[in-house]
């Protein structure tokens, strides 16, 4: 499996489980921050075929802190918009997260986690539990998917990035002090319903994934970063084409479903003669089917502002 697609693609649910207070393992070291400090990520303009305009910027999670992202053209992009589009909102409330996580993400009977590996990923899996601090019990309900996420949360829990820096936080405290709303394109719940509603051979694919990948949590994190301060979405879409993304349904549910679903929300905004500035995770805004291809296709026109 291909580490960087994995991680950079599951980083929305994993700020989802960090959220969540019942996590104890999410109290480890925070690794320094050794990659570049300032960037011009990427930035897309949008103009309907009949008037009306919209911008799209590629954001990162959770970022390591002091980094300078913001640049004047994003400046300007934000004075002329009315309004700000996220990809999720409500993670601020730890509360109602994990009560989703637990109603969604439960269900008796399910085997233990050795009994869901290969042989080869067993020992790594059983290492893994123990730095998460889960006990073996707790495997007797956890889902694949909802296994996967919280194991995924102990590989990237001492890592250099922090939730109040990452863009959707930032983004919503600058537009909030504007008296602009913030809105989003789907609620935590909805992210969660994606996973859970996988079957359990993707669900497991997930699990081995994230096993098989958590030694390289630490590269794979920095050299998202690094992409994306740099304003590279090739990278993005070329990590896109491999490992977790080759298994046709969890493309289509986690990636293609939805940006075709955002592609028509921000449709009907401009339809209604919004300006909204919308900033989702950068992996749905790299390849053909990126939110810019889809609107591409309905007669829009995207332009690379930086």
């Amino acid at each position: 499996m291909n580490s960087t697609t994995a991680r950079w693609l599951m980083l929305p649910l994993l700020l989802l489980i960090q959220a969540c207070s019942g996590f104890p393992f999410l109290d480890m070291g925070m690794a320094a921050w050794d990659g570049p400090k300032k960037g011009t990520p990427a930035l897309w303009h949008v103009e309907g075929p009949n008037g009306g305009e919209a911008w799209l910027f590629g954001g990162i999670h959770a970022l390591p802190s002091d980094l300078k992202w913001i640049s004047p053209k994003m400046k300007k992009a934000m004075d002329r918009s009315d309004r700000l589009v996220l990809e999720v909102v409500g993670l601020e409330d730890s509360a109602e997260i994990t009560k989703t996580f637990q109603q969604l993400g439960n269900s008796p009977g399910q085997p233990p986690l050795a009994d869901r590996l290969p042989p080869e990923l067993r020992d790594k899996g059983e290492a893994l539990r123990a730095a998460s601090r889960l006990s073996p019990a707790r495997f007797e309900t956890l889902e694949s998917w909802a296994a996967a996420i919280s194991l995924a949360g102990a590989a990237t829990a001492n890592l250099a990035m922090v939730r109040e820096e990452g863009v959707e936080r930032v983004l919503a405290a600058r537009y909030r002090r504007r008296d602009k709303p913030v809105i989003g394109l789907e609620t935590p719940a909805r992210q969660f319903t994606y996973f859970d509603q996988l079957d359990e051979a993707d669900q497991r694919a997930m699990l081995e994934s994230v096993i098989a990948d958590a030694d390289n949590a630490p590269r794979a994190y920095r050299d998202m970063v690094t992409a994306w301060l740099k304003g590279e979405p090739e990278k993005l879409a070329e990590a896109a084409n491999r490992g977790l993304l080759q298994r046709p349904q969890i493309r289509e549910r986690i990636l293609v479903r939805r940006n075709r679903d955002w592609a028509a929300q921000i449709e009907d905004l401009l339809n209604l003669g919004a300006r909204p500035f919308v900033a989702v995770g950068a992996a749905h805004l790299a390849g053909d089917d990126s939110v810019q291809a889809l609107l591409e296709a309905k007669g829009y026109k995207i332009t690379r502002v930086q």
